[in-house]
C-alpha cells in the first residue's frame, strides 16, 4: 500500500514538472512577430469603414499601452490628463483594483478621436459595440467583444495560436524588455511585482550578434 501511494506520488509530480516546462515554453511564444505586427499596421493604415477605424485605433492603443482587455474597454475620455512633462495620460483602475496610469501617445489619441468623428456619436467611452439592427443605442464595447474582434484579425501567434488581447500585451512586453529593460516594461505594463514582467523574458539569446572573433 505504501509503495503505491509513494509511485502515484512519483506520477504527479512527474505530471507537474512536465506541465510547468509546457507552460513555460509555450509562453516564450504568446506573442507576435515583427512581421505580423507590421501586417496589421498597415491592414488598418487607411480606414473607410467604422470597423477599420476602431480597428486602427484598437491596435495603436493595445501596441503602445500593453493592456489587458478589461483595462481597454474601461477607458474614457475623462480620464485623460496631462502630465507635467506634457503627455497625455490615461487613468483607469488595474487588474487589482488599483488605479493605474499609462502614456497615450498623440498619434494613438488621434487615431480614437478620428474613430469618434467617423461614427459621430457623443460617448465618453474610448469604443463602442457595433450598432445592432434598428437600434440607435449603443453600449461600451465589452471584454468579450474585444476578444472577438481581435480574433478576427487572423493574425497567428509565434505559436500557432489565433491572435487574442493578450497576445498584444505579451508582444508590447517582450519588445519593451528587449529595448528598454525590465522596469520600463514594469512601468508600461503596470506590474506590481517585477516576478510578473520577468515571466516575459526571452528564454533564449542569438549568441552570434555577440560572439565574433574577427
Amino acid at each position: 500500500m505504501l509503495v503505491q501511494k509513494v509511485t502515484v506520488l512519483a506520477d504527479f509530480k512527474k505530471r507537474r514538472d512536465r506541465d510547468k516546462r509546457s507552460s513555460v515554453e509555450t509562453s516564450i511564444f504568446k506573442g507576435l512577430t515583427d512581421e505580423s505586427v507590421r501586417a496589421l499596421i498597415e491592414r488598418f493604415s487607411s480606414p473607410k469603414t467604422e470597423a477599420e477605424y476602431r480597428n486602427r485605433a484598437l491596435l495603436s492603443l493595445m501596441l503602445m499601452t500593453g493592456m489587458r482587455a478589461a483595462e481597454i474597454v474601461s477607458l474614457r475620455f475623462s480620464k485623460l490628463l496631462k502630465a507635467p512633462t506634457g503627455e497625455t495620460i490615461i487613468s483607469y483602475i488595474k487588474k487589482g483594483g488599483r488605479i493605474a496610469y499609462s502614456v497615450l501617445p498623440d498619434e494613438t489619441l488621434n487615431f480614437i478621436r478620428e474613430y469618434h468623428a467617423h461614427i459621430n456619436i457623443e460617448s465618453d467611452y474610448f469604443f463602442l459595440s457595433m450598432p445592432m439592427r434598428n437600434q440607435t443605442n449603443r453600449s461600451n464595447l465589452r471584454t468579450r467583444g474585444l476578444q472577438k474582434i481581435v480574433n478576427s484579425w487572423g493574425e497567428k501567434t509565434c505559436a500557432g495560436k489565433l491572435i487574442h488581447p493578450h497576445s498584444i500585451r505579451h508582444t508590447s512586453c517582450t519588445k519593451m524588455l528587449e529595448k528598454a529593460g525590465t522596469l520600463a516594461a514594469q512601468r508600461l505594463l503596470n506590474h506590481t511585482s517585477l516576478s510578473s514582467t520577468i515571466k516575459y523574458t526571452k528564454q533564449y539569446i542569438d549568441g552570434s550578434k555577440y560572439l565574433t572573433w574577427e
